[in-house]
């Protein structure tokens, strides 16, 4: 079977800038075990590919699959969803994480056949088999899909399937079917570091309960990993296959076993595989043992969720963290010579002006590399989502497409704060953030010139990027 799997476009474009157009990296998972199985797989990436349609049609995909999480890559998906059902009469089906957490409004909407939920790659491969051969679909485990009889439309929820429980059993993801080239290049035709190019998944899940993620519901609570052996083993592909320099670890939390991060390390120094590579990390869970680790296995960047200077809207969101240990966290970066940097989110429920007051003020102590930070999104499946639809603070929309929110331009209000307000303090709060780090940024990109680190593409890059924040 042709099956072409379509990543919509999620690049957010201001004044000439667009965010990075980061691999697909569930769908090259998703194509590799298709292909294990006998079918013939295209990708379409609709944020690196704009003319590419033509080449989607020539395919001729007897099922189209589309990845989708909550935001504006909702309408895009739609959209196109549309025009190959218009065009080529095929079935779509739909995954990710906003059509498992709400599977049978997506299945609703008539531009959607099916909806895959939770993991994909047991149930692509068994859908493909059926619509194949003309079996039953009732058959396939972790399937919501439409019955029409009659004109009549019945929406079916399969049973639920479980878990993979050995992630060691799947095979590499298919990078052969994407060009890495094409996710180097920004808006301005200025190229950026390899770094977001080249990502792995070495674990699946969060055993934490933040109130804002969906991990409690999609993953429910539970992590999942490759063994070391295995992770060398794919990094190593990647470098003699690629070339690669350096790696992103696309883990929901890389830091959870700490002895398996610490084996990692290791093997990457022992097998002189010379690969960079950036993680996500709670603060609570960095030592300095435990850096000096990740340094050695080349770690050169840790993410952390802060997500408040306020120790009362951390206990309201059970973040588990304390400021002392993010502070703590950002000093062992720094001593340890890894770049550090920074979630924040505002706009909780039941945050004040001065909550907020505090978060800022956190930020100028805490001092990280970079920061990012949102306004929060009530994503259903969180348990902040449920408190805001209980307490009458979000009505949450009716239709597949009203569920494209973006935290860069919010329209509803569960904060104290009045919502145009919360609008213009994020764009302050990150002006003032990368004002302060102006001079510093400025001496470190010239010194890593010098020492041919870092090359002069980035350098302007980055200075587009502040000179934005002083002119926006």
């Amino acid at each position: 079977m042709r099956i072409l799997l379509v990543n919509p476009t999620t690049r957010i474009y201001a004044k000439g800038l667009s965010v990075k157009a980061q691999s697909p990296l569930g769908l090259l998972c998703l194509a590799a075990v298709l292909r294990e199985d006998g079918h013939i797989v295209k990708i379409f990436d609709h944020n690196v590919e704009n003319k590419g349609l033509k080449d989607c049609f020539k395919f001729n995909p007897e099922l189209v699959g589309f990845t989708s999480f909550t935001g504006p890559m909702i309408l895009d998906g739609l959209n196109l969803s549309e025009v190959f059902r218009t065009h080529l009469e095929v079935p779509t089906v739909w995954g990710g994480v906003h059509p498992t957490l709400l599977p049978a409004q997506t299945v609703s909407d008539p531009r959607v056949d099916m909806c895959v939920v939770g993991e994909g790659e047991a149930t692509i491969v068994e859908l493909a088999d059926c619509l194949e051969k003309s079996r039953d679909l009732s058959r396939v485990k972790g399937l919501v899909w439409k019955e029409v009889t009659n004109g009549n439309v019945k929406i079916i929820e399969n049973d639920p399937r479980p878990f993979i429980r050995d992630l060691d059993s799947l095979p590499f993801p298919a990078w052969d079917l994407i060009d890495p080239e094409k996710y180097r290049a920004t808006s301005m035709g200025i190229k950026k570091s390899s770094l977001s190019l080249y990502s792995l998944q070495s674990s699946r899940g969060c055993p934490f309960q933040c109130r804002f993620c969906y991990n409690t519901i999609f993953n429910q609570q539970k992590w999942r990993f490759k063994s070391a052996e295995r992770v060398i083993e794919e990094i190593s592909y990647l470098k003699e296959k690629y070339k690669i320099e350096r790696i992103n670890f696309k883990d929901d939390n890389f830091v959870v076993k700490k002895k398996r991060v610490e084996k990692i390390c290791r093997e990457l120094y022992k097998n002189n595989l010379d690969v960079k590579f950036a993680a996500d990390c709670r603060v609570d869970l960095l030592t300095t043992q435990l850096a000096k680790f990740l340094r050695l296995g080349g770690c050169e960047q840790l993410f952390f969720g802060v997500e408040s200077g306020s120790p009362r809207i951390l206990r309201f969101i059970r973040k588990g963290i304390t400021l002392p240990q993010a502070m703590d966290a950002v000093k062992i970066c720094k001593k340890m010579k890894i770049m550090s940097s920074a979630s924040f989110v505002i706009g909780f429920p039941t945050e004040t002006m001065e909550d907020i007051k505090l978060t800022q003020a956190f930020i100028t102590r805490l001092n990280p590399d970079d920061i990012l930070l949102k306004i929060f999104v009530p994503y259903p499946g969180s348990s902040l989502f449920d408190y805001s639809v209980k307490n009458h603070l979000f009505n949450p929309p009716q239709k597949l497409e009203d569920w494209a929110l973006s935290w860069a331009n919010a329209n509803y209000q569960l904060s104290s704060v009045p919502l145009n307000m919360l609008n213009r303090l994020a764009k302050t709060m990150v002006r003032s953030f990368y004002i302060r780090k102006f001079p510093s940024k400025i001496i470190l990109f010239l010194m890593g010139l010098l020492k041919n680190r870092i090359s002069l593409h980035r350098i302007l890059f980055q200075g587009v990027k502040i000179i934005t924040a002083y002119t926006d």
